[in-house]
């Protein structure tokens, strides 16, 4: 063997264990996070703040210090939740939460037997019988399924509210995937969301559910830091660690991609610059509040515990999982000379297949620090098998296609 040979070889019996090590560790907090113990990091049965617990435990053994002596920022906000068990059959066959059917996250209490009244939104002849019914008005026992409604806009409630008649309650329905979210306040009806396969040309519905809305829940983000070389500035990478939590007893969603695998991320870099001193005060911050609408973000830029004047460059990550065909990097449109940075990394060293860029946009938690004039890009990844919001967002499902990728792009694009 030639000498150089003999050199890679050793190289590689010295860091590859190494790399394997740091993947052993992402995929057990991604195992982690995703576990029943967590309850989908949401606000059934405490599962956010139980998970905020487990990663201040990990700041703490990676090392990072604190602000203020504490890696905890608190605050609260209103969130409506579905913590008892529910209860749903279509003509007398049971229906499961988060497969079948999910509850539309503003919705209050449904108890009872309703005739469901169909009308299909891709017929304009449907639409105008549904009018009529309007104006005739609903019995008491009487649900509206809007059958491929295009949007749950206030058009139909409106008009309902128009002529003071209003059904029992409203289903939607889709015919790809059922996608859930946070409500922080109450819809002016309750509503059910059905696969169209599932409930269509179907008579009656039995539902039981019982909402319990809280004021003020009780949430933390979490910041903790390595001191650079330099002090006078931050380098920032941020992530949120809350999902949707759970519907009733049995629906949790996992929340892997969204965003296990970007929490999993800032604890990867975390260690790496532990180990690497960075020429900057690096920051790593895991934001809670994100699925509830960037409200841990918001409150932290608002009332930040360092000088976020001071930060060179915030980068967010979210969906980290799969990133067979690249990353998106939002607000590459404005930062250009840093997304030129990154592209010209990645092509000398091809740790990505591409590297897209997009603008402004409101969709993570970058989006409030760039309002307020701090250089903050999004990267999420491109790929995967598209589970978003559901209940199939499991670890197992996760391919890590690039994942090592994108952290050491990110390692050298702050080194530079």
């Amino acid at each position: 063997m030639k000498p150089i040979l003999i050199l890679c070889a050793c190289f590689t019996f010295i860091f590859h264990p190494a790399y394997a090590q740091d993947m052993a560790y992402v995929k057990k907090v991604v195992d982690d996070l995703c576990s029943v113990k967590y309850a989908g990091r949401g606000y059934v049965d405490n599962g956010v703040n139980k998970a905020a617990e487990y990663l201040e435990q990990e700041f703490k053994s990676i090392g990072l210090k604190k602000f203020d002596n504490t890696y905890v920022q608190s605050y609260a906000f209103p969130v409506n939740t579905f913590p008892y068990p529910i209860h749903c059959s279509i003509d007398k066959k049971e229906m499961k939460v988060g497969a079948d059917f999910i509850v539309d996250a503003g919705s209050t209490h449904l108890s009872g037997h309703y005739k469901l009244l169909h009308y299909n939104f891709k017929d304009s002849a449907d639409k105008d019988l549904l009018l009529i019914k309007i104006k005739q008005g609903f019995q008491s026992s009487e649900a509206l399924v809007m059958r491929f409604a295009n949007s749950r806009t206030m058009s139909v409630w409106d008009t309902c509210t128009k002529y003071k008649h209003f059904p029992s309650f409203i289903i939607y329905t889709e015919e790809k995937k059922l996608t859930h979210t946070i409500n922080t306040e109450l819809d002016a009806y309750s509503s059910l969301v059905f696969m169209d396969s599932v409930i269509q040309h179907k008579e009656y519905i039995d539902i039981q559910m019982t909402n319990e809305f809280i004021p003020k829940f009780a949430c933390k983000n979490l910041i903790g830091y390595i001191k650079g070389k330099r002090t006078d500035s931050f380098q920032v990478f941020s992530a949120h660690y809350d999902h949707l939590g759970k519907q009733g007893s049995d629906a949790m969603f996992p929340g892997a991609s969204d965003n296990a695998s970007g929490t999993s991320m800032i604890l990867y870099l975390a260690k790496y610059f532990k180990k690497h001193k960075p020429d900057y005060n690096t920051v790593f911050i895991l934001f809670s509040g994100e699925e509830a609408g960037l409200l841990g973000s918001e409150y932290f830029t608002n009332y930040p515990t360092f000088d976020i004047l001071k930060i060179k460059m915030l980068i967010n990550i979210d969906i980290m999982g799969n990133a067979e065909n690249g990353v998106t990097v939002v607000n590459g449109d404005v930062y250009k000379s840093q997304f030129n940075l990154l592209t010209t990394i990645n092509a000398k060293k091809k740790y990505l297949p591409a590297i897209h860029s997009r603008g402004k946009a409101h969709n993570s938690d970058h989006y409030y620090f760039s309002e307020k004039g701090i250089p903050a890009m999004f990267l999420y990844s491109m790929g995967g098998q598209g589970y978003y919001h559901d209940i199939y967002d499991k670890a197992d499902a996760l391919q890590w296609t690039n994942y090592e990728g994108v952290a050491h792009l990110l390692i050298d694009f702050v080194e530079k």
